[in-house]
């Protein structure tokens, strides 16, 4: 009996191992099922949790590619564009409610939507590129209609503005000088950036009670009468910013019979309104013993365009203050008669320094060659390309100066100055601001080969910025370059490459953009 039971305890043990071993050698591969299982439930329910939490971004990215910069905008659309459907709802509701801001944020939205490969991305950028075209012919046309003078470039236009700037902070000083802390209204009206009527018009009707009668523009008139310097100045101020011509007589007497800051005040407000009515009381004040007098009539001759004062102005090219000169310059350009080109040359051929001195020594000041460089590059004649070269390569020169040669060889747009540009974009010894400004000169030429040498900066970060301003400038040139780099394979390269053409608005980068993203 005793022996049965051992024999049975026996096989009980070894079924019991068996068992056991058996477990322990598979457990790998069911603890893996498990694990497998287990994982596959928690990575559905996290690909579902990222769904949802992706789609409520949705508003926050549109909204950042109104806020961002130009780089988090390009990331930003390729997040939009990985989240597919959902996104392109939401984006081409904004585009056709044309909800965002401007016309370069909606520009993004674009992108974004082409990332989607939504298939109703073609539609919407056709449609949108076609108004970027009617728009674009809307606006050209009403510049050209509404223009009153010469469009300049936008480097002339930033020196006539800090001349404008530099002749009112002179004023407040010397009112400063004369009245004290009594005209502090008028000093920092004269010292704003924003330049209109309404900053004047308070301190100018100070002398006046409510019940006064007559509508502003009398009261002005007005106002200049009061028997205080600093209420006639402030009048004068606000009728040359509304462009008063009623004023013109008034501030030709005060020309003539007033005190110099009276007298300075009446230059620039006749300067402001721009009636010809005005040149012969100006021209007699460029005699004027005061520099100030004969600067502040100089901006105001070439604010009214007369070619009546040619003969003057460029006689003040010879003035004894280098601030006459500069501004007779920048008058000159903006006149915009070709006379003026071989007297500016002459300032800067007698201010080059030769052995250490130059021939003229006011010549050589920045301001004087700054100022006459500009206005060659209004008069856009070829006969001052040489000299301007010369400036450029000269590390002789300021920076300053070689960046307006720059600037001015872009406006003449003289073939002869491309290859001086490319080298100087490519010598690693020039300042970066002339290399900028180099670019953009070379946008001015609208060749292939220069959009070609854009194109190869895009991905600069000293010169990107620069590169995709000049080829949206450039417009129909830079549209078949750019279609070609739309194959690159830098993504960042390809979406700025597709911005730039969607803000050029080609017709015909439509179907290049749709088989790109596809």
């Amino acid at each position: 009996m005793s022996d049965v039971r051992w024999k049975v305890s026996l096989l009980f043990a070894i079924i019991t191992l068996s068992i056991f071993f058996s477990i322990y050698w598979n457990s790998d591969g069911i603890l893996e099922s498990i694990g497998n299982q287990t994982h596959t439930q928690a990575g559905e329910a996290n690909a579902s949790n990222s769904s949802i939490l992706s789609k409520a971004q949705i508003p926050d990215l549109i909204y950042k590619l109104e806020t961002g910069n130009n780089d988090t905008k390009l990331d930003v659309a390729s997040k939009l564009g990985r989240l597919g459907k959902p996104a392109a709802n939401a984006l081409a509701e904004e585009i056709e409610t044309n909800n965002s801001s401007s016309e370069g944020v909606n520009s993004y939205m674009l992108l974004a939507l082409l990332e989607t490969r939504d298939g109703r991305s073609e539609q919407i950028l056709s449609e949108n590129l076609g108004k970027k075209v009617a728009l674009k012919n809307t606006t050209a046309g009403s510049t050209v209609e509404g223009q009153t003078g010469r469009e300049m470039s936008e480097d002339t236009l930033q020196a006539l503005k800090a001349k404008d700037k530099d002749m009112r902070k002179r004023l407040a000083d010397s009112i400063d000088r004369e009245y004290g802390n009594k005209t502090d209204a008028l000093e920092n009206a004269l010292k704003s950036e924003e330049q209109n009527s309404s900053i004047y018009t308070p301190f100018a009707f100070s002398e006046f009670g409510p019940q006064e009668s007559g509508s502003e523009t009398e009261k002005l008139l007005k106002a200049l009468k009061s028997g205080n310097g600093a209420i006639r100045i402030a009048a004068m101020m606000a009728l040359g910013e509304s462009k008063e011509k009623a004023a013109i007589d008034p501030l030709n007497d005060i020309i003539l019979r007033d005190y110099p800051l009276a007298k300075n005040s009446a230059i620039i407000a006749l300067g402001e309104i721009g009636d010809e009515r005005a040149v012969e009381i100006l021209l007699k004040q460029m005699q004027s013993d005061s520099e100030s007098t004969r600067s502040n009539v100089a901006i105001a001759l070439g604010k009214i365009g007369t070619e009546k004062a040619l003969p003057h102005l460029l006689a003040r090219l010879r003035d004894a203050s280098a601030g006459v000169r500069s501004n007779s310059a920048l008058a000159l350009a903006r006149i915009g008669n070709e006379t003026a080109v071989d007297p500016l040359i002459g300032v800067l051929e007698s201010g080059k320094g030769l052995q250490g001195k130059a021939q003229d020594s006011t010549n050589a000041n920045v301001d004087v060659r700054k100022s006459a460089i500009l206005a060659l590059g209004e008069l856009g004649d070829t006969r001052a390309t040489e000299d301007l070269i010369g400036i450029l390569t000269d590390k002789d020169e300021k920076n300053v100066v070689r960046t307006a040669a720059a600037s001015a060889l872009g406006e003449i747009g003289d073939p002869k100055a491309v290859e001086t540009l490319k080298k100087v974009i490519d010598d690693k010894s020039v300042d970066n601001r002339i290399k900028k400004k180099a670019l953009l000169a070379l946008n001015k030429t609208k060749s292939q080969e220069v959009a070609g040498i854009l194109i190869g900066k895009l991905g600069d970060k000293e010169f990107g910025a620069i590169a995709r301003e000049a080829l949206i400038n450039m417009g129909e040139t830079a549209v078949d370059p750019l279609i070609g780099n739309l194959k690159t394979a830098d993504k960042k390269i390809k979406n700025e490459t597709a911005l730039i053409l969607i803000e050029i608005g080609n017709p015909r980068a439509i179907k290049p953009l749709i088989l790109a993203y596809q």
